[in-house]
């Protein structure tokens, strides 16, 4: 692991491994550091913002010492795919798969939430199968729709707003992933705000298939 000053009020604890990302992650929710304001949730790193280093590592002294308790899975949420994304033959012929295979590799896993972020609700989705692992697109498109449900690298994921992407379009879902009006309240609750959280499991399930 790794600690070190990231901006002006930040300090950013980098290269976690799968323990230290949990046991963290256990720590900062039921407690932040001296003078933190929040946190930041990434792939293997968390961001600790309005914290001091000196507390930081005091703090990270005392989370050494204190035992994870195993947290129970909630229930897995259904999210309705339509397959008809643009990229479903390349990514067929890519994998040497036929569609329909693509189809049901993809919607097969349980996903967990790795993490949030590129746009606002932007799920990154641990869980793809081997047999689906890309690179990405080497060119990236202009304009993705939200809702457009994708794959690249080795995460699967969603398009929450209109944006430009570099991932393989699988297919659509009409899930509302961010919620631009409940953003703007004064003091917004983020199970308002986005449809989906870091560690949530969820499962595709096919609307149609080509």
């Amino acid at each position: 692991m790794k600690c070190r000053i990231y901006g002006d009020r930040g300090v950013l604890l980098s290269s976690l491994s799968e323990a230290e990302r949990s046991r963290l992650l256990h720590r900062v929710e039921s407690g932040l550091p001296p003078a933190c304001d929040e946190y930041v949730l990434g792939y293997d790193s968390i961001l600790l913002i309005g914290a001091q280093t000196i507390a930081v590592q005091e703090w990270l002294e005392q989370t050494n010492g204190t035992e994870v308790r195993a947290i129970k899975p909630s229930g897995c949420r259904i999210i309705e795919v339509d397959y008809t994304g643009a990229d479903l033959d390349s990514v067929a012929q890519a994998c040497n798969l036929t569609v329909t295979e693509v189809i049901e590799l993809h919607s097969a896993p349980v996903y967990t939430v790795r993490m949030m972020g590129f746009s606002p609700g932007f799920p990154y989705l641990d869980g793809l199968d081997p047999r689906l692992h890309l690179d990405r697109r080497s060119s990236p498109r202009d304009h993705i729709l939200p809702g457009t449900v994708a794959i690249g690298g080795a995460h699967a994921g969603i398009y929450s707003v209109a944006s430009p992407g570099g991932w393989h379009l699988l297919g659509h879902t009409e899930l509302n992933l961010f919620n631009l009006d409940a953003a703007r309240d004064l003091d917004p609750d983020p199970a308002q705000v986005f449809a989906l959280s870091v560690g949530q499991r969820i499962r595709f399930q096919p609307m149609s298939t080509p």
